[in-house]
């Protein structure tokens, strides 16, 4: 029994021998040698298919915009303005405004947001004298409105209309936006940092029409700055503006008991009688604390000047895209020669392949 136990493993062990492997490889070997034209032929035809395609694809023009951002000083301290705001319900600048807002990866994001890229596609621009939208524009030079409408009602898009407010009065107009800014956001849009460890941000748009990835890259960036600046204003601009109707309002109410004080003076030019003195005496105390009360909202109007200037970013732009730009060409004769390295391993394991199976099957 134990004779017959020790067989298979002695068969096992002469099936995995190092002289029956190198014998499989010298066999392969030949079948490769045998095969040698063919595979040389399917490398050369692989090489030929790729530069058969990047001689016929369409030059890529590159726009690229970088800027920094400066969110501005902190506030300093408190000031008896910002108390006195704080006791009539407002901020002068104790909080800063628009925080939700005040991160540079936040901006990268609301570069590629639906809602900021559906307005840049539906203002307006002057093409060779005509007015017409992105949108349009972006149909038409990069010849998406025969391939997205051929056979179907013609779409034109209307500056300034607001689809998402508009949904079922739009929409074959939403799906076709849908699909620019799937396209824009994945394969047109480049956004990061000019090297490690910097806060200079880097937007770049590759399209294969030079006037679109221009105009277009430069009104999307015009359009996220028009809504970071007044995001991150809005809290400022509505304290001063509550400001500035308390400080209109007590000027009135100021200016009113001024003149009050000065009819009752004249009507009491030479007062016989100490009591018709006494509402002239109330008029000035209400004049003294009148003039407190408006030198204090008058000074806490300033300060929310302030606060607005200090909250309102500057972006400064370092690099925009100007005419002619920047190309990109690919590199037939670097792609010719890794696909013919692919078509060499394809073919070689495929005739490999095939060898294998077939001594399997007759074994």
């Amino acid at each position: 029994m134990s004779e017959q136990k020790s067989t298979p493993v002695a068969n096992n062990q002469e099936d995995f021998s190092p002289r029956k492997f190198i014998i499989q490889l010298q066999e392969i070997a030949g079948v490769i040698r045998k095969k040698i034209l063919y595979i040389l032929l399917t490398g050369v035809l692989f090489s030929l298919a790729i530069w058969v395609y990047y001689s016929f694809k369409k030059v890529q023009y590159h726009a690229e915009i970088t800027f920094a951002l400066d969110e501005g000083a902190a506030p300093q301290g408190r000031s008896t303005m910002q108390t006195l705001g704080e006791e009539l319900g407002m901020n002068t600048g104790t909080m800063e405004a628009g925080g939700v807002f005040s991160n540079v990866k936040n901006i990268m994001e609301l570069l590629q947001s639906r809602m900021l890229v559906e307005k840049t596609l539906r203002s307006e621009l002057v093409l060779k004298g005509k007015p017409t939208t992105y949108a349009d524009f972006f149909l038409d030079s990069l010849d998406y409105r025969e391939e997205w409408l051929k056979g179907k009602a013609p779409v034109h898009f209307r500056k300034g209309q607001d689809s998402l407010k508009n949904k079922q009065d739009s929409i074959p107009e939403n799906m076709i936006l849908q699909r620019m800014h799937d396209i824009i956001t994945k394969k047109f849009i480049t956004i990061g940092t000019k090297g490690s460890g910097t806060t200079i941000v880097s937007v770049s748009l590759k399209t294969s029409n030079e006037l679109f990835s221009k105009h277009f890259l430069e009104a999307l960036m015009n359009e996220v700055t028009r809504y970071y600046i007044e995001t991150r204003t809005q809290r400022s601009k509505l304290t001063l503006a509550y400001i500035q109707k308390r400080v209109d309002s007590m000027r009135n109410v100021f200016s009113g008991t001024l003149a009050s004080r000065a009819v009752m003076a004249d009507a009491n030019i030479n007062p016989g009688r100490q009591a018709a003195i006494v509402p002239g005496q109330k008029k000035e105390t209400d004049i003294q604390i009148l003039k407190n009360v408006y030198t204090e909202l008058f000074n806490s109007l300033e300060s929310a000047r302030t606060n607005l200037m200090r909250n309102t970013p500057l972006f400064q732009y370092l690099d925009m895209p100007i005419l002619p730009l920047k190309t990109t060409h690919s590199s037939k004769m670097k792609y010719a020669l890794v696909f013919f390295l692919l078509g060499l391993f394809v073919s070689s394991a495929w005739f490999t392949g095939s060898f294998i199976y077939q001594k399997i099957m007759r074994s």
